[in-house]
């Protein structure tokens, strides 16, 4: 459920918390130093605890909690419009929000009513149409995977609540092929072009580029929007195990074209497609459910 007022959103650039040692997407490459998710441990010992992220969410085994309820997200201007800056960091595209200039909050029983901020949004995506998601559900892959990051306002700054284990929130947009496009989506799509090389940027500017956070992730406009949600980690190093992880049960279409878009990004390694974590073992952890 959305509430807004008017001040306007701006997103800027600085990246999700990441370790600046040397890690990438798929196997090691240990002539250089360079070590996949298998052995991130070796980057970030946070890597190797136990309640890590990115699941695969077994149906069958989730519990339904009907006081879960829904998603508040209040936003300070008229459908979250974005103001800021493109970053490709050489592991994915991102967008970081601006707090000083607009805020957008989070909050539900979930997060047992307290108010997280929008701090980043980011996307993970596949060099093929039969991969590219990090949360997978009964065993199966997105193309891509849409993540709002969110911190707990309690701690004043994403970078102090990071390592907290209440620190912070996700919301995981599943993306599947359609017919249609997110026209949202293309106010990104537009400017990859431009961000092609890691480390490169570019501002965005709504509303003359159109993005919203109500039109990109139209399902959050919904008052009972059902999700799965469970106790999880940063997907990227330095893997912190501070995340209350909302995975939207509905995907989001997009056009085969509009993801195709996102394989020009660049990092030193090559290609930035295939920029997801396998999924790691739920080792006991309960996975819930709104519905």
């Amino acid at each position: 459920m959305w509430v807004f007022m008017e001040i306007q959103l701006f997103l800027f650039t600085i990246s999700a918390v990441n370790s600046k040692s040397t890690w990438k997407y798929g196997d090691s490459d240990l002539d250089h130093a360079i070590y996949g998710p298998k052995a991130w441990g070796n980057v970030a010992s946070s890597c190797r605890q136990s309640d890590q992220s990115p699941i695969n969410i077994i149906n069958d085994d989730v519990e339904a909690d009907s006081s879960l309820g829904e998603l508040d997200i209040t936003c300070d201007n008229e459908k979250g419009l974005f103001n800021g800056i493109l970053l490709n960091n050489g592991h994915e595209a991102v967008l970081t929000a601006d707090g000083a200039r607009g805020i957008c909050n989070l909050t539900g029983a979930s997060l047992k009513n307290k108010y997280f901020q929008l701090h980043d949004l980011n996307i993970h995506f596949g060099c093929d149409t039969n991969r590219g998601s990090e949360h997978t559900i009964d065993g199966k892959q997105f193309p891509a995977e849409l993540q709002l990051m969110f911190y707990n306002t309690d701690y004043g700054s994403f970078e102090n609540a990071a390592p907290l284990q209440d620190g912070l929130a996700a919301i995981s947009v599943l993306l599947e092929i359609g017919k249609s496009k997110n026209v949202a989506l293309d106010s990104i799509v537009d400017q990859v072009d431009d961000v092609a090389v890691e480390g490169s940027s570019i501002p965005i500017y709504s509303p003359a580029d159109n993005l919203t956070l109500a039109d990109l992730v139209p399902e959050l406009a919904n008052e009972h929007a059902p999700y799965y949600t469970y106790r999880g980690s940063l997907t990227v190093p330095p893997c912190y195990q501070s995340v209350r992880w909302i995975v939207m049960k509905n995907p989001v279409a997009v056009t085969k074209e509009q993801l195709s878009a996102f394989k020009k990004l660049t990092s030193k390694q090559g290609s930035v497609c295939d920029n997801f974590r396998p999924a790691t073992p739920l080792n006991g952890r309960k996975v819930e459910a709104n519905f």
